[in-house]
């Protein structure tokens, strides 16, 4: 269990029952947070998930089944948590949900309207509401993106476009909430095996990865720290940024990946 750093601190989490959000939730929870998680219907075993919790001797969350494209769900979360808490420290906005496109003829105003809708506007709509509802903003604010913005992968376009969205967003929003104290950043995790991923590229995909180049997958525990970072206090001075967490892997060219030359043993590849 990690030091009680964050005891009486109130975190939300939207998508916080697998993957990234999960770890963050874990990473929180050790340390004494009240951790609230959103999923949605039927997408978890809460009974299961509460169970894994308790074994990690970590503060239980509570379990919201919530739709973050849903404004009358997301009005009813933050009601439930003024109840409850009264205050909202941090938000993480975790929940991604987008098209996999192929070529152009897949490429749809509605797709990326329902892109932005799940993945990109969450996080306005979220602040707002703690505002209109709690009265104050979260004193830290994170959201997740994903290097799509910069790197073109396989129908990944709407994801990348949207990731895009998000991080300008965050970058207004750091400006226009930085006199209420509030600090909102962005992180770019690197390849995270989850079920989006699986779903996003195909588990035979993330297998020949696995499998040519292991190192290439992070521990989203790892990458959750940098979110207990972010929000330590420690790290005030930051704020609008896009943070890449990735180990150093974007550090190395495609070239050296491919072929294995000039990459330390840190990052394996197997030979042809």
């Amino acid at each position: 269990m990690g030091e009680p750093f964050f005891i009486n601190k109130v975190v939300l989490i939207t998508g916080g029952t697998k993957g990234f959000g999960k770890a963050a939730a874990f990473a929180f929870a050790t340390r004494g947070a009240c951790v609230y998680i959103t999923h949605k219907w039927g997408s978890v075993d809460e009974a299961k998930l509460m169970q894994e919790f308790a074994d990690a001797q970590a503060v239980p969350p509570r379990i919201i089944q919530s739709d973050v494209a849903d404004p009358d769900a997301n009005r009813e979360l933050i009601e439930l948590i003024m109840q409850e808490k009264s205050k909202i420290d941090v938000l993480i906005s975790n929940v991604s949900f987008a098209k996999v496109v192929g070529g152009l003829d897949d490429w749809k105003r509605q797709a990326l309207e329902i892109s932005i809708k799940n993945s990109a506007w969450p996080v306005v709509e979220l602040l707002r509401l703690c505002q209109h509802i709690i009265g104050k903003y979260p004193r830290y604010v994170i959201a997740v993106s994903s290097n799509g913005p910069d790197v073109c992968y396989p129908g990944y376009g709407m994801v990348g476009s949207t990731k895009a969205l998000v991080e300008t967003m965050c970058r207004y929003l750091a400006v226009y909430l930085k006199e209420a104290g509030v600090r909102v950043n962005v992180i770019r995790p690197g390849f995270l095996r989850t079920e989006s991923s699986m779903a996003t590229f195909g588990e035979e995909l993330l297998d020949e990865l696995a499998q040519r180049m292991p190192a290439i997958f992070l521990d989203p525990h790892a990458v959750a720290k940098s979110c207990l970072a972010l929000c330590s206090g420690w790290m005030d001075s930051v704020t609008g940024q896009v943070i890449t967490v990735d180990e150093g892997s974007t550090l190395v060219g495609p070239i050296s990946y491919a072929t294995g030359v000039g990459l330390p043993k840190c990052f394996p590849v197997e030979a042809e």
